[in-house]
């Protein structure tokens, strides 16, 4: 596995984690603040679940903006007054996403 490869493994994790974070916030807290509420008697484990998740949200999100290009090392799909999480191209060198950095087109 090249260097390439070992950095776009890494990229699907964290777009995986962030994925996970976004779509399952809703059902994991409320099942988990209902589970709590019926074996606690109580709501108060709810707010410190939901202020948790939300953190992990940020943080996945922050995490998957931040990646850097295999190729020219800088945000994938960031500069610091933009964030496109959905780009198909590095913001900077152009690089494709899932790319060698061999095909042709690519800078």
């Amino acid at each position: 596995m090249n260097g390439f490869e070992r950095q776009w493994n890494e990229y699907r994790k964290r777009r995986n984690l962030f994925l996970f974070a976004f779509l399952g916030g809703l059902p994991i807290v409320s099942g988990l603040g209902s589970l709590g509420s019926w074996v606690l008697h109580t709501l108060a484990p709810f707010p410190i679940l939901a202020i948790s998740w939300i953190a992990f949200f940020v943080v996945a999100g922050i995490r998957l903006s931040c990646w850097p290009c295999p190729r020219c090392g800088d945000w994938f799909a960031a500069t610091w007054w933009s964030h496109n999480l959905f780009a198909q191209r590095c913001v900077h060198c152009g690089l494709p996403k899932y790319s060698n950095g061999k095909q042709p087109g690519a800078l």
